[in-house]
């Protein structure tokens, strides 16, 4: 009997073991709601593509089981049923001998959850639940399973539309990745007004004398120059401003000879050239005699610097010691040799009259531009051909294939080969782009807004190491929009107060949006009230700003007028937890239902 009696109490104690146990996760669930929870921030909120969570739990004196553990589990729940399960924590009790975080029974405790997430667009509109599973011995209870935070704030993602609005993209090549990736640069070109062009002929005379010998009138260079002149006369477009007869002679010899031989030489030279262009109509008004010195040694000077003879310094040196012209004439004689290769190879190069005609062209309109653009490209000077390229009535197919001809026809303009570039850009052909810009950047190697373009290029291709490295180069050199382009990379890694720095001192979307994500909300209120565009991602912007400063009124004004421009902001908005103290609302489920 002694020993049944033993058994029997033994069975008594362990079931009042069990039922202690139980009851005491049961108690811990019963009174969760005392177990205080502070989620940081609040709603969550995603930077540089993650999403960083912080739970602090507090546990109130005897409420944590002495011999419990609690394995706490959060998990984010997307409204279409994904759901992403956080690391486990586990908190034990005081009288449990583990390695885990203990809460004290008498005294509670508290405890700070932190995990970091990667972002995906199914949880912008979410819920965060935390699931808490004790357990006891052989026995579990969830403690609790509770919501604890709504969504994830996705405003840094409005960079994007910010580059759109920056840029002023309406059209729809501009609104493709490539197109919003950063902002290219064109080369700007003010519209050509009438342009002046000087077409010459030299001819030449022999030695002292101011007659043209016969070989010289019918050189071929001469029928070049009547034809020109006369087709000029014929275009309507162009008017003949004037025709400068200028004659020299050599400085060797009397000075006084030369006089003579110059004023001569002007007579002649006059003569020809009213001769030769007796039958072209307008040009006998516009032909005159210039007066030139009476020896040229200035353009003496400039054939010996550019000459290839042995005592060329020595000359150059003869030059600069004396000004008096019969003296560099013995000076330079006494250098024998020298003045033999001079008789012969510079010297008859001075004995003259240079005929200087002076076209002027009539300036065109946009549309006789656009028009000779597409079908005469050929009619158009560079500058004409340029501009055109940069018109608003040219589309983006015509303007990339008026940059083609341009291209081939100045190959050694940088200029054309980084607006043929940024036009590809614009068209989503990154592999052409980029080969037009390393084009421009072979010509010249130095322009701040050819490696700015190739960044653009780089960043929507996800090359974000040379992105940075084409961006800081061209802002070095000085570029403000690489600054600006720097500043979109920095709002993508979550560096604001970087972003506001770089975007510099124009009101944009997106430097308003950096100044909202770095805290500044006055300075971005006023940055976003300077940005002249009607665009309804401005509006939105405003309706966030509004939210953050508590002023409702202000909210469904800016939100309103947003939706009224781009109607799919609707749904968008209905999402976003920059609003959630409004989801309720009756105003607020007016404008986005």
């Amino acid at each position: 009997m002694r020993k049944k009696t033993v058994n029997y109490l033994a069975l008594m104690l362990a079931t009042a073991f069990l039922a202690s146990g139980c009851n005491g996760l049961k108690k811990m669930a019963q009174n969760a709601d005392l177990i205080q929870r502070n989620v940081t921030p609040s709603p969550l909120e995603m930077h540089a593509g993650r999403v960083p969570v912080s739970i602090t739990v507090t546990f109130p004196p005897k409420y944590f089981d002495k011999k419990a553990y609690l394995v706490c589990t959060p998990t984010l729940k997307s409204i279409d049923g994904n759901e992403i399960r956080m690391k486990n924590a586990t908190l034990q009790g005081s009288a449990v001998k583990d390695n885990n975080t203990t809460i004290d029974y008498k005294k509670g405790g508290t405890y700070t959850y932190r995990d970091t997430i990667d972002y995906s667009d199914p949880y912008r509109r979410s819920d965060l639940v935390l699931n808490m599973k004790g357990t006891r011995g052989g026995k579990s209870e969830t403690v609790a399973d509770v919501k604890i935070g709504d969504g994830v704030n996705v405003t840094p993602l409005l960079v994007q539309e910010g580059v759109r609005v920056d840029n002023e993209a309406e059209d729809a090549a501009a609104k493709n990745a490539a197109g919003n990736a950063g902002m290219t640069i064109d080369v700007k070109i003010q519209k050509p007004k009438s342009s002046l062009t000087t077409k010459n002929l030299t001819m030449y005379y022999p030695l002292q004398q101011s007659s043209l010998d016969r070989k010289e009138q019918k050189k071929g260079e001469v029928a070049d120059f009547v034809n020109l002149i006369k087709a000029a006369a014929d275009d309507a477009n162009t008017t003949i401003k004037s025709i400068e007869v200028a004659s020299y002679a050599s400085p060797d010899g009397p000075e006084d000879m030369n006089r003579k031989l110059v004023d001569q030489r002007g007579k002649t030279g006059e003569n020809f050239t009213k001769e030769k262009l007796k039958k072209v109509e307008g040009t006998g008004n516009v032909i005159s005699r210039q007066t030139t010195q009476a020896e040229d040694w200035e353009g003496f000077k400039k054939m010996m610097e550019s000459s290839n003879l042995r005592d060329k310094d020595l000359i150059l040196r003869v030059l600069s010691m004396y000004s008096d012209p019969n003296t560099r004439e013995r000076e330079i004689k006494n250098i024998a040799a020298a003045y033999t290769s001079l008789k012969s190879n510079v010297l008859p190069k001075l004995r003259r009259s240079e005929i200087n005609a002076v076209l002027q062209t009539k300036e065109k309109t946009d549309s006789e531009l656009a028009s000779l653009a597409k079908s005469s490209f050929d009619e158009l000077t560079q500058d004409e051909a340029l501009y055109a390229s940069t018109m608003s009535s040219i589309d983006s197919k015509e303007k990339i294939a008026i940059l083609k001809k341009y291209t081939s026809k100045y190959p050694q303009d940088w200029r054309g080969f980084n607006n043929l570039g940024t036009a590809l850009i614009r068209d989503n052909q990154l592999a052409e782009a980029s080969s037009q810009l390393n084009k421009a950047k072979s010509i010249d190697g130095n322009q701040a807004i050819v490696y700015n373009n190739l960044g653009v290029i780089d960043l929507s291709n996800k090359d974000f190491v040379k992105a940075k490295e084409n961006f800081t180069k061209a802002k070095n050199i000085g570029c403000d929009e690489a600054g600006y382009n720097l500043g979109i990379m920095n709002i993508r890694d979550g560096e604001y107060d970087k972003a506001v720095a770089n975007f510099g001192r124009k009101p944009t979307f997106n430097k308003a949006l950096a100044q909202v994500l770095a805290k500044n909300v006055s300075d971005a209120s006023s940055t976003i009230n300077q940005v002249n565009s009607q665009d309804a991602y401005v509006d939105y912007l405003k309706a966030i700003i509004s939210a953050k400063n508590n002023n409702e009124d202000g909210v469904m004004k800016s939100l309103r007028e947003a939706c009224k421009k781009n109607p799919s902001l609707k749904s968008y908005a209905a999402l976003d937890v920059e609003f959630i103290r409004y989801f309720g609302q009756p105003n607020f489920k007016s404008i986005v239902d």
